[in-house]
């Protein structure tokens, strides 16, 4: 049977368009998740996963609909809104007979005519791709309304105008790398919802309304395989509906792709020999509901392919209607697609495939260059290269009880591991340079990578054997052009870290992007950990969730980087708070792009890569104890603290700091010692006196102590260094570059506090815009019962 949209007239007597409805099938199908986690009725339009044009004048669109208590109806009515607002009714459908615990299919088909695509060739728009929205209304027996999960279907409508994609730059402005999409800039945190196969729908058209346009789109396309081959007409469907779904609620979005490089589960089947063989001779972990067979990073099959699916796509999409909405391509490998590793849940140790066994040998071969060389480096007597075997497990673990490797074989752990990170990075390389080809060098390519402190907690599985410790070469990579990390798990409602070299990563032009995904007092806290809740009573869960994030806004735009939220899609943000919330931080925001972004820190942090592959698989206490000091001790001493890469600290001294406080410097290193002897500051080294190298504190000016630091020891060495610090109290962090200065005292303060800036200056709340009194460069800050975060403008006179 045939629905029609019949025309009718609006309210301005303006004629509309005879766009047709058909409902052109019904069925009965097993439940989704959102139904089979539903309580009472679930009612939910889908969006359509075909475009229409002039050339395709049809598309499809179905709707859902369930109910877990009983054998009930439901009336529906549907109505069409165009793109410019204006609405075309349609008659009731039939009643929506459900049946308890099964799902209800009712499938539509839209079709155009003439005058329809009059009326779409006349609709302004900036971008090619316009969106139609289907509205349903459904009601119980009694005719009153009854809510929907969603109740609207967008389709996409394709002007023709073959648009491309957009002009999209990581550029040095006000002293930062900052995003420019087709010449607007992005400062501070972009207002990305992050969702997979999901859309946050409300979240979404709240983002908008704020003055947020970016979203990122999770694209996990290992399920669209069948037999053993991606069927790319069914992720661009895919694709389609999704970026529609969210057109249709901002229609100024735009988006960069999250795309995992998984393969499907029946993979190992097709290429048994393409896999991951751990150390137990196993190739399958359990993720994500059930075993999985990963391709080794080493397949040369698995990479080539996915290369292939990647170009492949990429042409799709810049032929596409959507083309000009579509700025970034994250590709990404490893648990969660973030390029570190996998079997560190399962207490395993990858990869002994031969493909891994066979390109260790060949990176040792360029390494090296002779076997002799290898043998005097790792005091060994290999015969032949073909003898060499990635470390076992024994050989890993081996050195119990001690900070460094001080056992035979060591020199293999550590080769094995320089190797692996090595490989990570051009592994990444590889796949940037395939998104830039791609697109002719108009996608930005962004990659999750160098989790320096978050890793060296993770021994013994998930230190080393994460691949992120060659972030000095991946910085060097013209394909990449942002880099990603979540900021730390460990106790967020007490300090915001990272624990990586944020400072080169700035210095080198790459945009760091930080995934805020801090769950909101809405989450599930026994599902998501790190969570706000855990520390905080529930009649003040709202707003102490709220404090946290204005807190981690602040920290992100003061370290002249950028972020985005990140929910999962589960709705994290639908409340009133975080709408006001948002709604002040975009207009910051604003205010940001002009200001200057610099760091002004007098501290630096200087992590050492090289360094890291001489630890032991039994450092966890003193890794524990180097992220507290680093990730919240040494910050909350009241001055803000930079961190580089040893690799960069010729650019590190330039910059005049008044104390480099050496993480880890475990080796000697006449080119670190010969940029120190123009240092004329303080140094800090880090760690047991017998890890050290010999002659790496010199009197008079370097200072030593254990990983292991307390408040006060911290800020006995600021003021020796006569670094400047804003304020007395404890636990008082200062998040400041040039241009605005945070506040953040996780646990209040019962009397006030003094806090006195470096310089004369102009200082105004950055919500309200309210100046701040201040005596000379003081101010005070009024005494806080609970967790408090400030934020101010500060403009130097």
């Amino acid at each position: 049977m045939k629905y029609v949209l019949l025309p009718v007239l609006c309210l301005f007597v303006n004629l509309l368009p005879a766009a047709t409805l058909e409902m052109t099938g019904e069925s009965f199908a097993p439940m989704i998740y959102a139904h089979r986690n539903g309580r009472g009725r679930v009612l939910e339009m889908s969006d359509s996963s075909e475009i229409l044009s002039r050339e395709r004048r049809s598309a499809g669109f179905a709707l859902l609909a369930s109910d877990r208590e009983g054998d009930r109806e439901v009336g529906l009515t549907l109505k069409l809104v165009w793109p410019d607002g204006s609405e075309s009714a349609v008659g009731e459908f039939p009643p929506l007979r459900l049946r308890k615990d099964r799902m209800l299919v009712r499938q539509f088909r839209l079709t155009l005519d003439d005058a329809d695509l009059e009326k779409l060739a006349s609709c302004d728009g900036t971008y090619n791709l316009l969106l139609l929205r289907l509205e349903a209304e459904f009601a119980g027996p009694d005719g009153k309304p009854l809510p929907a999960l969603n109740g609207t279907a967008a389709v996409g409508f394709d002007r023709g105008m073959r648009p491309g994609f957009p002009k999209a730059e990581v550029v040095r402005r006000n002293g930062v790398p900052t995003l420019s999409v087709n010449g607007v800039f992005h400062p501070g945190i972009f207002g990305y919802v992050g969702w997979n196969w999901l859309t946050a729908r409300q979240s979404i058209r709240d983002f908008g309304k704020a003055g947020f346009h970016l979203y990122e789109i999770v694209f996990q396309p290992w399920s669209l395989w069948k037999n053993g081959k991606l069927d790319v007409g069914e992720l661009e469907r895919k694709l389609n509906s999704q970026i529609v779904s969210v057109a249709a609620q901002d229609p100024e979005a735009m988006f960069f792709l999250r795309y995992w490089l998984y393969v499907p589960r029946d993979w190992s089947k097709f290429h048994p020999g393409e896999v991951i063989r751990y150390d137990d001779g196993s190739s399958e972990i359990p993720l994500l509901g059930g075993p999985w067979a990963h391709a080794s990073y080493a397949s040369v099959l698995w990479r080539e392919e996915y290369k292939r699916v990647l170009r492949e796509l990429i042409a799709r999409l810049e032929k596409g209607p959507y083309a000009d909405r579509v700025f970034m391509v994250r590709a990404g490998y490893g648990n969660c697609g973030e390029w570190n590793g996998f079997g560190y849940h399962q207490n395993k140790f990858p990869d002994y495939s031969p493909q891994m066994q066979a390109a260790y040998r060949m990176w040792l071969k360029r390494r090296y260059g002779t076997l002799d060389e290898l043998n005097r480096s790792w005091k060994s007597s290999f015969a032949d290269w073909s003898l060499i075997d990635i470390p076992s497990r024994a050989e890993r673990l081996a050195g119990e009880g001690t900070l460094l490797r001080t056992s035979s074989g060591s020199g293999n752990c550590g080769d094995y591991y320089r190797f692996f990170s090595d490989y990570t990075v051009e592994l990444i390389g590889d796949f940037g340079r395939t998104v830039k080809e791609a697109s002719g060098g108009k996608l930005l390519f962004g990659v999750f990578y160098g989790y320096f402190l978050h890793h060296l907690t993770g021994v013994p599985y998930h230190s080393l054997d994460s691949g992120h410790y060659a972030m000095g070469k991946l910085l060097r990579l013209p394909e990449v052009d942002t880099v990603c990390s979540p900021y730390n798990y460990h106790r967020r409602e007490r300090a915001i870290s990272i624990g990586m070299p944020l400072e080169s990563i700035k210095h080198h032009g790459k945009l760091f992007l930080a995934e805020m995904d801090l769950p909101t007092h809405l989450a599930d806290a026994e599902k998501y950990h790190g969570t706000a809740g855990e520390s905080f009573s529930c009649d003040r869960a709202e707003a102490d969730t709220m404090t946290l994030y204005r807190r981690d806004f602040g920290r992100v735009l003061t370290w002249g980087a950028g972020g985005y939220w990140y929910d999962f899609a589960h709705g994290w943000y639908e409340f009133d708070a975080f709408r006001k919330f948002i709604t002040d931080a975009a207009r910051i925001g604003r205010a940001a792009v002009n200001g200057d972004m610099r760091s002004i820190a007098e501290v630096a942090v200087i992590l050492d890569e090289e360094s890291v592959f001489s630890i032991s698989l039994h450092s966890g206490e003193w890794a524990k104890q180097l992220r507290e000091t680093l990730g919240c001790t040494l910050e909350s001493a009241g001055a803000p603290v930079d961190f580089w890469l040893a690799s960069d600290l010729g650019a590190a001294v330039k910059r005049g700091y008044r104390l480099l406080v050496f993480a880890n410097r475990f080796r000697a290193d006449p080119e670190t010692d010969r940029i120190l002897a123009g240092f004329r500051g303080t140094l800090l080294l880090l760690g047991p006196e017998e890890a050290l190298p010999e002659h790496a504190c010199p009197p008079g000016r370097c200072l030593h102590a254990p990983a292991g630091l307390s408040a006060g020891a911290v800020r006995g060495v600021l003021d020796k260094a006569g670094v400047h610090r804003y304020g007395g109290a404890e636990n008082f962090f200062v998040y400041a570059n040039a241009s605005y200065l945070g506040i953040w005292q996780p646990e209040g303060s019962r009397e006030a506090c003094v806090v006195t800036l470096p310089a004369p200056a102009r200082l105004t709340d950055a919500g309200s815009g309210e100046a701040v009194s201040l005596n000379g460069r003081s101010f005070r800050l009024p005494p806080s019962e609970r967790p408090c975060f400030r934020l101010y403008r500060v403009e130097n006179q």
